[in-house]
């Protein structure tokens, strides 16, 4: 089974801000298929249950902070033997244009204790990652208050826009896999 994490912070202070664009796109995608969450007993995440191309996806969203996503990522992606190359995780990324998608497997977190704190439940940072471009802040704002800061009203249909390209991606990666799924979304 394949196993798509939104990465965002609890709460509605939260659910607006850049640092949630990832449980925004697990939110479209769950709902786009006319599911709904539950809890998962063991893990304490939400998830739901989508046919993507046929293939049964669970798709999660910790019910945790950020800094320490991986503590009901962990046991969930292990209950399910989920292997790092079925994890796909939907996260913001300040060092991507604003409404740019890319996707990659593996490498660093630049900084992103939502995937440090993945990388250190699963044991590895090799899992695939659907990077939502937030961009860098204005000036000299510290990127902790940048990413906690809802979107700007004018940027709606933009975020919209972004929220529908980060379906799709994970949608792709699922259907096709990273380098067909990379051909298609680096190109828009």
């Amino acid at each position: 089974m394949k196993l798509i994490v939104g990465l965002g912070n609890p709460g509605p202070t939260y659910e607006k801000t850049r640092h949630n664009i990832g449980a925004m796109v697990a939110d479209s995608l769950v709902f786009s298929y006319g599911e709904k969450y539950s809890v998962h007993k063991r893990s304490g995440t939400e998830t739901a249950t989508v046919r993507i191309g046929g293939e049964p996806v669970m798709v999660a969203k910790a019910r945790a902070y950020m800094n320490v996503t991986g503590r009901q990522i962990g046991p969930l992606a292990a209950y399910y033997s989920v292997s790092p190359a079925d994890l796909i995780v939907l996260h913001d990324e300040l060092d991507i244009d604003f409404g740019q998608v890319r996707l990659k497997q593996g490498g660093g977190e630049g900084g992103h204790n939502g995937l440090r704190s993945i990388t250190s439940a699963v044991g590895t940072r090799d899992y695939l990652r659907v990077r939502l471009g937030i961009g860098r802040p204005p000036g000299r704002q510290d990127p902790a208050d940048f990413v906690l800061k809802p979107f700007p009203s004018a940027t709606r249909a933009d975020v919209d826009l972004l929220i529908a390209n980060g379906v799709d991606a994970a949608e792709l990666l699922v259907k096709q896999g990273l380098e067909a799924a990379q051909n298609v979304v680096h190109a828009w």
